[in-house]
């Protein structure tokens, strides 16, 4: 009998790979990080002596879910407003906020971003998230030891921007090109390799022609991904077909930016030229549907995306704008808003739309060999959901469960990179309530110490 490091047993698993998508009592045997073996328990128990038993007795067994597009800085806007439209919350809401952070990196101070991280960090781990793409503002490379601390996969990008937005948040080209190179080298020698760096272009409209040819040059030249948001209002789509002529998608396709290595977020304003640009590209989506609700930017055309061979994953967006980073809520959101833009209950059914928080949340970041799916060889990035409430019983159909039924609340236990993060929902390495704790007070105290207005019961736990 061979030792190895976790055994969960004894759980519904739900893989994900369509060779053996539904195992009743079964187990994933971990070693070394990785899935060494799913299977029945029955089996795996008889061939494994784990040095850590898990037992998934009435809970579902999935990978760890997948968030392609979020902002941890915003982490401490939740709440803010629900009443504003995209331009207005940017100039209200966004840029007082990102001006501190920027302001602090340049005077060289970094708890904004670095208490931010840490309360996202939480916040995702109890979500059942084990990779995330957070895109981020001025942020110094010593923000990776937030991430290696949490124990999460990170895919940091950098917010690289030069106009239309306030000047109080701009830096310089060549500090924007250091800064990356400074982060990209932070990222390549992370723990595990579990943090990898990706160039965030902001939007076409905040991102000159310069800016954009050179990220896409280095991005060629260095083998780094992409990231932009794309489309995202109807504002953007008309101010650059008044500039250029053409459709934000089609801008960025005649600049050369569009292809495999690019992931775009939201995506909202799109023709069907533009979507089969995408097709035709490889580009990618990022589907962030309840933020484009909460501010009224519409509803991406995800069915349309998905039938021309387009891959969309699913996002929270911030916690500014959405405002939690609940992947069940999403998912249940994504089904049904696009159900009802299309007049259609056939859409997005539950297993395409667990898929997209899964396995194409993964190739929507280049790691479907990695994560996504609980497959022999694959990283072993997993989740026990609780399905013992009565919001959740009966179980007519697993993957409907998950996505209508299921929220982050039942989420028991995390585990990512073989590293056992949330166990019987109680943080394992960190200490949940400092992390917290520490973030809001730092958030209390420098907010307002930059004159913006909080309510007096900001931190009420102080």
């Amino acid at each position: 009998m061979s030792e190895i490091d976790i055994l969960v047993q004894n759980g519904l698993v739900v893989t994900i790979d369509d060779r053996q998508p539904l195992i009743e009592d079964g187990a994933v045997a971990i070693d070394r990080g990785r899935i060494l073996a799913v299977g029945p328990t029955a089996e795996l128990a008889g061939q494994y002596r784990a040095k850590k038993v898990l037992d998934a007795r009435r809970k579902a067994v999935m990978p760890g879910l997948i968030d392609t597009h979020h902002h941890f800085l915003q982490n401490f806007h939740k709440g803010t407003r629900d009443d504003l439209a995209l331009l207005d919350w940017i100039d209200q809401v966004s840029v007082p906020r990102i001006k501190v952070a920027v302001q602090d990196y340049l005077n060289g101070s970094h708890g904004a971003q670095l208490h931010s991280s840490r309360l996202g960090c939480v916040d995702a781990i109890r979500a059942g998230i084990t990779t995330i793409l957070n895109m981020e503002w001025a942020t110094d490379p010593c923000v990776v030891d937030v991430f290696e601390q949490a124990g999460l996969r990170v895919v940091h990008t950098l917010t690289m921007t030069d106009q239309w937005i306030s000047p109080e948040v701009l830096l310089p080209h060549a500090t924007l090109y250091r800064l990356a190179d400074a982060l990209r080298q932070r990222c390549a020698g992370s723990t595990e390799g579990r943090v990898t760096f990706r160039y965030g272009l902001a939007c076409p409209n905040s991102c000159s022609v310069p800016l954009i040819q050179e990220v896409r040059r280095r991005a060629d030249r260095e083998g780094v991904l992409i990231h932009i948001h794309i489309a995202e209002t109807e504002y953007e789509w008309r101010n650059i077909g008044e500039l250029f002529g053409a459709t934000p998608t089609g801008h960025l396709h005649n600049l050369g930016l569009l292809g495999p290595d690019v992931l775009g977020a939201h995506c909202i304003w799109l023709s069907d030229a533009d979507i089969e640009l995408f097709a035709r590209t490889g580009t990618k989506v990022a589907h962030n549907p309840e933020c484009n609700m909460k501010i009224a930017d519409g509803a991406a055309p995800i069915q349309k995306l998905l039938d021309a061979g387009v891959v969309v994953s699913l996002a929270t967006d911030s916690c500014a704008v959405n405002d939690n980073m609940d992947m069940f809520e999403a998912m249940r959101t994504a089904a049904f808003l696009q159900k009802l833009t299309t007049n259609d209950p056939r859409v997005l059914p539950a297993p395409v739309t667990l898929r997209m928080a899964t396995l194409e949340g993964a190739r929507a970041l280049g790691m479907e060999q990695e994560v996504g799916s609980l497959e022999v060889g694959k990283k072993a990035d997993l989740i026990l959901v609780d399905l013992s409430a009565a919001h959740m019983r009966p179980l007519n159909r697993i993957e409907n469960n998950l996505v209508y039924c299921a929220s982050s609340h039942d989420v028991a236990t995390v585990i990512c990179n073989g590293r056992v993060l949330l166990e019987d929902r109680r943080f394992v390495a960190l200490d949940e309530e400092a992390w917290v704790g520490d973030a809001v007070a730092y958030a209390d105290a420098r907010f307002r110490q930059a004159g913006i207005e909080l309510p007096s019961y900001f931190n009420l736990f102080s």
